[in-house]
């Protein structure tokens, strides 16, 4: 990774750039605007201002104009977002970045028909609350220190927080979702190269043809538009992902594990030491937060980083195209076109939209070919569908090793598969289905053809989806030892809500999986519905309770794999939830910072696993509770102490 001087950096700061609420969302008008308004998507490339002498100028405006979140030729929507005096409208606004120790001098002009408040342009930490209002066609100054090194956003709204059953939300979600940008505040010294990646994710309402339509994006695109990026096996990757939207985001990063340097807010930021960094695959961005990440790729191929949220990756969440003239302030929405055309090409992996990032690595050096390691373990997984019956379909995983068979009791969850460290395994995945699949090992530092997303690899060799009747051979030899998952990576959605999908555990060399004392409750749904109702427990809607001896310790493993679920799971009730100590998060073990007894609540959402040692003291039983954090629906179960 290249550091850069800072006369350098002082050069590069002279640059110039360029649901449970989605029934509350009022109608967002569309409407064909001159070209003059286009807004451009802004990779945060270029620095925003002129930095002399230790104080940075911007002059930054409030506009209205068209997005096209796919291809530029493609669906466009009529939104608001900032842009820099004389220069292009941007999704995300304009980048200001600076030295720690400068002074910053912005000029903000609301040129939008209605008041707009402004939150972050301000001296880092700050107050959250504080916001400064600019009526329609006035300008406002602002003068202030830079602050604490960090990564921080500033941001607007047109419009009134909403008060949802639950919560207020605070972050906009209408067509004011999209004005904010990129702060970041940069200590002294030279300048580690880093990219910064913002969120974003607006509603859209109803209308005769379409439903109420989300329309998420990375950096002002939405995928397979989003920026491809390439680098080099052994390269140090440095990230800052900005999340300012109303919603959460488990940001998933395939092959590869990642370090969270930072995590923070739009007015505040912590970062860790080198020792208290904690190692993910997927790390969860709340609502208006931020992270800084890092992460060196060993395999080349192609791989993802995205949004582990079915409904933010889905490619049935493509943007549908709009026409129609009305005023942005209009409660009525315009009428759907239902014609989605792109004059440009979209190639490989191309199943899935959103919230993805498509990274090439490329080998640093000639590798030769290597002789395939004996294979220890030989493996079938085989997938059917089960009888019909229910509300919705699904899928049963079994597992055929030799003679023996494997399948959870009820079918309606794939067993957990068991590998140990070190041992070179071979898995041949069977598909029974009417439909492809693919099965995506998540987790496992593995070569990108086996890693089960359709179209990825690497080379000449390109991941296929496993047709009907077929099969794939997976192989891969586990790294390191933890709780890891896997799951379909297909297209069809409800193979997901389906069941297939399990827990993998990799145990050290000379350690034996102990049912009784090594306990796994996977976390699902029976639907796609981020609004589920239909939680599951290791397949089930009801779970049978779980029999716990008194005074011995357990490891229970909490997976997440509910296609749309941000969970809140708790052991006990909330007068007296039990404790259990964290040890362990997507198979990494934990930073010194973070092991410690607390109590048994957690909130997890799609992608994530944990592991806890739980040692029950008395006996009686515990309540087991998996809740949406959206409507509060319930599943219910309970362990029993004896």
């Amino acid at each position: 990774m290249k550091a850069l001087s800072g006369r350098r950096m002082l050069q590069n700061y002279r640059l110039v750039g360029c649901t449970a609420v989605v029934c509350l969302v009022s109608a967002l008008a569309f409407a064909q605007a001159p070209a003059d308004n286009e807004i451009v998507a802004n990779q945060n490339r270029s620095i925003a201002g002129i930095l002399t002498n230790g104080v940075l100028t911007v002059q930054l405006e409030l506009r209205s104009g068209t997005w096209h979140p796919e291809a530029n030729d493609g669906p466009q929507l009529f939104v608001q977002a900032f842009g820099e005096a004389e220069r292009a409208t941007q999704i995300p606004g304009p980048l200001l970045r600076m030295p720690e120790g400068t002074t910053v001098h912005a000029n903000v002009t609301n040129k939008l028909t209605m008041k707009a408040t402004v939150y972050g342009l301000n001296t880092r930490p700050g107050d959250a609350t504080i916001g400064v209002e600019i009526p329609a066609g006035e300008s406002r100054e602002f003068t202030f220190a830079a602050g604490a090194p960090g990564t921080y956003y500033y941001w607007a709204r047109t419009t009134e927080p909403l008060k949802a059953k639950f919560r207020t939300v605070v972050q906009p979600l209408r067509a004011d979702a999209y004005l904010n940008g990129a702060f970041i505040v940069d200590p002294p010294g030279p300048v580690v190269a880093d990219r910064i990646f913002v969120i974003h994710q607006m509603f859209v309402p109803a209308d005769a043809i379409h439903p109420v339509v989300e329309v998420v994006s990375l950096n002002g695109k939405s995928y397979p538009y989003t920026e491809p990026l390439e680098y080099t096996s052994g390269e140090k990757i440095r990230w800052r992902v900005i999340n300012p939207t109303v919603g959460e985001h488990p940001m998933h990063l395939h092959g590869a594990f990642y370090r969270v340097l930072s995590l923070g807010t739009f007015e505040t930021d912590t970062a860790y030491a080198d020792g208290e960094r904690q190692s993910v695959v997927t790390q969860n961005l709340l609502p208006g937060s931020t992270m800084m990440m890092e992460w060196t790729p060993e395999h080349a191929g192609h791989w993802l980083f995205h949004c582990h949220l079915q409904g933010h990756i889905s490619s049935d969440s493509r943007v549908p195209a709009f026409k129609g003239a009305a005023a942005l302030q209009s409660s009525e929405p315009g009428t759907a076109n239902t014609v989605h055309a792109h004059s440009e090409e979209m190639t490989g992996m191309n199943d899935m939209a959103g919230l993805v990032l498509m990274i090439e690595v490329k080998s640093a050096r000639s590798i030769p070919e290597q002789a395939v390691a004996t294979v220890a373990r030989k493996i079938d997984l085989v997938i059917e569908p089960n009888a019909a019956g229910g509300k919705t379909p699904t899928f049963s995983c079994s597992l055929r090793e030799g003679k023996k068979m494997v399948a959870s009791e009820d079918k309606a969850a794939g067993p957990t598969i068991v590998l140990t460290r070190g041992v070179p395994t071979e898995i041949t995945v069977v598909n029974h289905l009417s439909t492809p699949t693919s099965i995506h090992w998540h987790g496992l530092e593995l070569d990108a053809y086996y890693d089960g997303v359709v179209g990825g690899g690497a080379g000449n060799r390109v991941t296929p989806a496993i047709q009907p009747g077929a099969s794939f051979v997976a192989r891969f030899t586990p790294n390191r030892a933890g709780t890891f998952i896997y799951h379909t990576h297909a297209a069809d959605p409800s193979q997901l809500s389906g069941g297939v999908y399990g827990g993998l555990i990799v145990l050290d060399p000379g350690e034996s999986y102990d049912a009784e004392r090594d306990r796994i409750l996977v976390i699902g749904a029976r639907d796609n519905e981020f609004l589920t109702t239909r939680i599951t427990v290791n397949g089930s809607e009801e779970p049978s309770p779980m029999l716990f001896s008194r005074g011995v310790k357990y490891r229970l493993r909490v997976i997440n794999m509910a296609p749309n679920l941000g969970a809140n799971f708790q052991l006990g009730n909330n007068e007296h939830p039990v404790t259990w100590r964290a040890i362990a998060k997507d198979g990494a073990n934990l930073p010194t910072r973070l092991v410690k007894p607390s109590d048994a609540v957690l909130h997890i959402v799609s992608g994530e696993t944990y592991d806890f040692e739980f040692q029950p003291d008395t006996a009686g039983e515990i309540a087991l509770q998996v809740e949406n954090n959206l409507n509060k629906a319930k599943l219910m179960g309970k362990v029993i102490v004896k």
